[in-house]
């Protein structure tokens, strides 16, 4: 079956599909040659969005949902770099509730989000159950703790032989210290993965996908910038991620599909914290060519 259809009526012969796709479609003498099928289509969705007399239907995809884009488009981009510049890791929440509706309106920021050739393979899990938060965290604390135990007996053998150079046991009693920091937290009553937060989305692809990892960043990126124009604040929390790909009970809690793996993980809620000044950063180095 042919991806899309062309009113021959309509069609002006202007080329925009043709040039705003990969191959998809041919002029000929008269007429455009539809080129992509069910199969070679990667859903852009291009070629109707961009069609000035709107001569495509697209024989896969939705067309009640390709909105007519009215105005240029554009935002300030003074305003635009301060809210990307003003947003901040935030790790202390409101003990309040998000409304679904709001956490809606993430999930959508991940629908519309790019991804390598169009393959869409986000999927999300949102957990708002606080003891469903707990558990998760617990056992990604417990993951860390047997990580330093190991950290730890490495750190021995490294001093006992001798060879080990003065930065290389620096740098791995500074990560002992760090895991054992986690275990620590908690003992005192403090959720040192995922922070007590109100919402936390588990952005996980199929690890088939080409850019499996990318897709869920760039998502897990626009779902916080997103967050911040409802008065939410996020952070993201590497650490639960490389757990949850690690450690089997808790691979095995989350019970994501079969092949797939968890890339970002982002928690979310009304900051308690609100702060003051923007922040220095590096130059970023940058090469002129």
């Amino acid at each position: 079956m042919k991806a899309v259809t062309i009113d021959k009526e309509k069609c002006n012969l202007c080329l925009v599909c043709v040039e705003t796709s990969a191959g998809c479609f041919m002029k000929n003498d008269d007429s455009i040659e539809v080129l992509a099928d069910d199969f070679t289509c990667v859903l852009c969705g291009h070629c109707v969005a961009a069609c000035p007399v709107n001569a495509i239907t697209h024989n896969i995809m939705d067309m009640s949902n390709f909105p007519e884009i009215t105005g240029d488009g554009k935002l300030s981009t003074g305003d635009l770099l301060r809210h990307m510049r003003e947003r901040r890791s935030h790790r202390a929440f409101l003990d309040k509730q998000v409304p679904k509706k709001d956490l809606e309106k993430l999930a959508e920021a991940v629908r519309y989000s790019p991804t390598g050739h169009n393959e869409q393979t986000v999927e999300l899990v949102i957990i708002q159950n606080p003891e469903r938060r707990k558990k998760l965290s617990n056992l990604g604390v417990d993951f860390y703790a047997g990580v330093a135990d190991e950290a730890e007996k490495g750190l021995e053998e490294m001093k006992a032989s001798g060879k080990a150079a003065p930065e290389q046991i620096l740098e791995s009693e500074r990560t002992t210290g760090f895991l054992r920091m986690l275990a620590g937290a908690r003992d005192a009553g403090l959720d040192p993965l995922l922070y007590d937060a109100p919402a936390v989305f588990i952005f996980h692809s199929t690890a088939k996908a080409v850019t499996a990892s990318e897709n869920c960043v760039i998502a897990a990126a626009n779902a916080g910038m997103l967050a911040r124009t409802m008065g939410l604040e996020t952070t993201f929390v590497a650490l639960f991620a490389s757990a949850a790909n690690t450690y089997p009970p808790l691979t095995g809690e989350l019970g994501l599909p079969e092949g797939n793996k968890v890339y970002a993980v982002l928690v979310v809620g009304y900051p308690k914290i609100r702060y003051l000044r923007a922040v220095d950063r590096k130059q970023v180095s940058v090469r002129w060519e």
